[in-house]
């Protein structure tokens, strides 16, 4: 197969020889290894039958007629790769990635996607300079009938609406669990998966009590996992028994909303809910009295009730890791960050939106003096991507990024508190905010050249020393 990156230059007819709608130098047909002049050209889920005139000049730019523009719904492309397979035979521009998310609120008035605007950017900024137009699209623009999509595209520093073919690879970063189980969207992600044979990563929320009895399979899973099970008040008066300190997570929560925590100390038990404005806290002498204030909380929702864990601290705040793992160019799992999570000192859960704070895991590790048999930052790594390997292996669906929250106990030992399909890419999640790329984009590209059988080493050098050096000092998800 031959492979180059080009221009995509589109013209008015009048340019072209009579009954030819595309040109191309001869020197870029050899090195595409293009002989003959009727090839379909392939943009996406799109295919148009090219005729080729073939021209002196020595440049890698590739000019389209307008009307075959049109069909092959394909704009000015300043960077894309050409890959020519003389077995099929047929010329491919792109790949096209498609990253489907849900529209943001509607009072969101100053950018075009909220907060996952800058990540969107990156993206866009990243995925030209390796060759792949990136395209922004909501659930209700996919036109599965229609063999096409409403897109967002990023041109000269603006987004732009755009009618474009179904991508060659979808990423799923739909943050809301409602509008990702609506039957509509998924009647359609099931059309683009088995009809059109386009690879969806990331597909789906992970559900915290599946992922629970998933991992659980696994003998070595088993010693990480703290004891968990579905809410129930014989269960609560059971765990009681063996453990001083229980927590109740909701089924499908996120970002610790609807956390409890219960404390049983000196004669007296704790209840811990965590609200947005802090945490509110109660005390009674019985287990009567919290179940009383409990049938009203969890009434009508589904939760999980689990051993609470004596936590490292620091400055008396828990802490936990999140390790963020991506598959790479080569469609194997890698670690692309981690970082420390410290717990606001107001709230019983060390998530960002509840006013956790970021340190480095490696210095956060340091700080953890106290702890007897520290683990180091490669043993959380490797903990990590022995969890992604173990969890992708026993799981439905295709994943290739996951958030890894671990944990360390008093005694040195890690523990797995869960894993997330959808880690945020929201500004505040990044420790060092800075103008350039965030590690997680470039691995996202990496693996769409992957999915789509682009050659390892055309990754373009673009990710150039100061972007290495980037990648080296920022440690960001």
């Amino acid at each position: 197969m031959g492979q180059s990156r080009v221009q995509i230059q589109i013209m008015p007819e009048r340019h072209f020889p009579v009954h030819s709608n595309i040109t191309i130098s001869r020197f870029l047909a050899r090195k595409l290894g293009i002989k003959s002049h009727m090839i379909p050209i392939v943009f996406g889920s799109t295919s148009e039958m090219g005729s080729f005139d073939f021209h002196q000049r020595k440049n890698a730019i590739i000019c389209i007629s307008q009307q075959l523009a049109s069909q092959l719904k394909i704009t000015n492309q300043p960077a894309i790769y050409a890959h020519f397979d003389p077995k099929v035979p047929r010329l491919k521009l792109g790949p096209l990635l498609g990253i489907l998310i849900n529209p943001p609120p509607a009072e969101n008035k100053d950018s075009v996607f909220g907060s996952m605007t800058r990540f969107l950017e990156e993206c866009a900024h990243y995925g030209l300079a390796q060759g792949i137009r990136v395209a922004i699209f909501f659930p209700e623009n996919i036109w599965v009938d229609k063999n096409s999509m409403i897109g967002w595209i990023h041109e000269k520093g603006k987004w732009k609406q755009t009618v474009l073919p179904l991508p060659d690879v979808i990423y799923n970063r739909i943050t809301s669990r409602k509008v990702e189980q609506q039957e509509n969207l998924q009647q359609k992600l099931k059309n683009l998966r088995y009809i059109y044979q386009i690879p969806i990563f990331n597909e789906m929320f992970l559900n915290k009590w599946q992922v629970h009895q998933i991992l659980n399979k696994d003998e070595k899973m088993q010693q990480m996992l703290p004891e968990t099970a579905p809410f129930t008040f014989s269960k609560l008066k059971e765990m009681f028994s063996r453990y001083s300190t229980l927590y109740l997570k909701p089924t499908n929560g996120s970002l610790g909303v609807g956390i409890i925590r219960l404390i049983r100390s000196q004669g007296k038990i704790i209840y811990q809910s965590a609200t947005p404005n802090g945490t509110i806290t109660r005390v009674t002498r019985t287990i009567h009295g919290i179940i009383r204030h409990l049938q009203r909380k969890v009434k009508n929702s589904s939760y999980l009730i689990q051993q609470g864990l004596h936590l490292a601290t620091y400055e008396g705040r828990p802490v936990d890791f999140r390790v963020l793992v991506q598959k790479n160019r080569h469609g194997r799992w890698t670690m692309t960050s981690a970082v420390g999570r410290i717990a606001n000192s107001q709230h019983i859960v060390s998530n960002l939106a509840k006013g956790g704070t970021l340190r480095k895991a490696s210095d956060l590790l340091k700080e953890l003096k106290h702890i007897s048999n520290k683990p180091s930052l490669f043993h959380l790594k490797s903990t990590s991507l022995e969890v992604a390997q173990i969890f992708e292996t026993l799981a439905e669906g295709h994943f290739a990024e996951l958030g890894i929250d671990l944990a360390i106990d008093q005694k040195g030992k890690i523990w797995l508190l869960e894993i997330n399909s959808k880690p945020s890419k929201t500004d505040d999640s990044i420790m060092s905010p800075s103008t350039s790329t965030r590690p997680s984009v470039y691995r996202l590209i990496e693996y769409t050249h992957y999915l789509t059988g682009l050659r390892g080493n055309s990754l373009s050098k673009a990710r150039t020393k100061s972007a290495t050096l980037t990648l080296q000092r920022r440690t960001s998800i």
